[in-house]
């Protein structure tokens, strides 16, 4: 009897484990991410951190928070950004106007400045986008966001700054 009970104890703890380390989440397959790729962007994020010609931003990506180490931004001035994600789930990269401006994700989504799909950033990746503001970035309401549905609802978006 003891080892019956040993064993579906531990067969159960198994089941736990496998379960709650899964990477893969719903909410990571929004349907907003069809068209991660199609957003305009300066340049292409690449999959491991190159020496780029501009400013490095470090941003890091973890489940419900992005981290910058830097949100004030000029028009003109190249960046380098350097995007790690550090959650337990695929995120994506984007600089895009909130939300509360654009009305929807898919609509924040498709006037992204900038976008770096969930593809180069599952867990543990880092990829790098070299991208310059242009003049018309210059005072609008724009932020550093993962618009996968969940995501952007629990946080993760941070609010930027481009001036002239």
């Amino acid at each position: 009897m003891k080892r019956t009970i040993l064993f579906f104890s531990v067969m159960l703890i198994m089941f736990l484990v496998s379960a709650c380390g899964s990477t893969t989440s719903t909410a990571t397959q929004a349907p907003a991410q069809s068209a991660a790729t199609e957003a305009p962007s300066q340049t292409g994020a690449t999959e491991a951190p190159a020496a780029g010609s501009g400013t490095q931003v470090n941003v890091t990506l973890a489940d419900n928070t992005i981290e910058a180490s830097q949100t004030t931004f000029q028009v003109g001035v190249p960046y380098t950004f350097v995007i790690t994600n550090s959650g337990r789930h695929a995120h994506n990269f984007n600089i895009n106007p909130p939300i509360s401006v654009a009305v929807s994700l898919d609509e924040a989504l498709n006037s992204a400045l900038l976008a770096v799909p969930q593809e180069q950033l599952g867990v543990g990746a880092t990829a790098t986008a070299e991208f310059t503001f242009p003049d018309s970035a210059a005072g609008q309401l724009l932020e550093f966001s993962c618009l996968i549905r969940r995501h952007y609802e629990d946080g993760m978006h941070v609010d930027i700054t481009v001036t002239k």
